[in-house]
């Protein structure tokens, strides 16, 4: 009886993988155009309805559509996108977050400066950065490039970071001698370490996911990650949700030249410098506090070619196409010693 049921299983999911493959060849005899908006209004008629037409939640068909239609724009005009690897990582959660139901082919590359150097030579369509962590605060790096690149902030998202403990297949925790992970993951989990692991002798790796790969690969070893990087290098989670603060986010950023048409709460960011006088970062916020545009970040950074001076990043809610947006930023220029739009761009859930 239970072969029978695998056999019939086993029937259906090769169906399946035929109609999914039957369906992505009838979108791509639609055309680019047309099958993009096929596939966006399928989309939309999902978030509108009410019914269940095909017996199952909104949500769920939302996340079983998004794939397969991931798989059809895949025959019509993969995008390449550029992650901070290597796999496994929670940029690679935010790549998959932010670009699953448009066919992308993500490639890691090894750091965030790598990731710009591949956008702006046009390697890869889009890359994924994080851009500032809610308890660590700002990514240096992802600031500075930003200051000295050329591409844009075309969408960015936020994922929750739960960190686990994970080791090679059977072990247990009272067996853990070594613990690996990078410098922020362990920050983020001293409780854990200090409680759980007292013993256990703490050695950095430049990433989450390289640190779970090595650990999955020894004894007595475990490595702090992701759930995506234990199920990726094939490790087990012997202890869940080890962080020490459950409200973690880190919010990561989509870098190109096109914006990220999907999403909501239009966000505009900027970086502008100052003359070194009384008053001058008052004068330049003020445009922005007399319109009542809501300023959700600014933060100094230093100038690395003029020491002991500063360029400031502002984030606000609206867009360079609103009129009072457009005024506060030429009211801006005038008060300022320069300015540089990274661009208008929505947030994606």
């Amino acid at each position: 009886m239970a072969r029978d049921i695998h056999s019939e299983l086993m029937e259906i999911d090769k169906k399946i993988v035929e109609l999914i493959k039957k369906r992505a060849m009838l979108v791509s005899i639609l055309g680019y155009d047309k099958a993009v908006a096929f596939l966006n209004s399928r989309r939309s008629g999902i978030v509108n309805s009410t019914a269940y037409e095909y017996g199952l939640p909104s949500d769920i068909l939302l996340n079983i559509f998004s794939y397969i239609d991931g798989i059809a724009a895949a025959s019509l005009k993969p995008l390449t996108i550029g992650f901070l690897g290597p796999r496994g990582t929670f940029t690679e959660e935010a790549t998959l977050k932010i670009f699953s139901d448009s066919g992308a082919r993500p490639t890691p590359y090894i750091s965030i400066y790598d990731v710009f150097r591949a956008v702006e030579n046009r390697e890869v369509d889009y890359g994924v950065v994080p851009l500032e962590n809610s308890l660590e605060g700002s990514v240096g790096e992802t600031l500075d490039m930003l200051a000295q690149s050329n591409v844009k902030i075309c969408g960015e998202t936020e994922v929750r970071i739960s960190h686990n403990l994970i080791a090679k297949p059977g072990t247990r925790l009272d067996e853990v001698k070594v613990v690996l992970s990078h410098p922020m993951a362990f920050a983020q989990c001293r409780n854990f370490i200090y409680t759980r692991l007292r013993n256990a002798r703490i050695e950095t790796r430049s990433s989450t996911s390289e640190a779970v790969k090595e650990a999955v690969e020894k004894d007595g070893v475990a490595a702090i990650g992701s759930e995506l990087a234990a199920k990726l290098y094939g490790g087990e989670i012997i202890a869940r949700g080890i962080e020490d603060y459950r409200d973690n986010y880190t919010r990561f950023i989509a870098i190109g030249f096109e914006p990220i048409e999907k999403g909501a709460n239009v966000k505009t960011s900027i970086i502008f410098t100052l003359k070194h006088v009384p008053g001058a970062l008052y004068r330049a916020l003020e445009p922005f506090a007399i319109r009542n545009i809501n300023l959700t970040k600014i933060e100094s950074r230093p100038i690395k070619s003029s020491p002991w001076e500063y360029m400031f990043f502002l984030d606000f809610l609206g867009s360079l196409e609103d009129s009072i947006v457009k005024e506060a930023i030429d009211e801006l220029k005038n008060r300022v010693t320069s300015i540089k739009i990274l661009g208008s761009y929505r947030k994606i859930p």
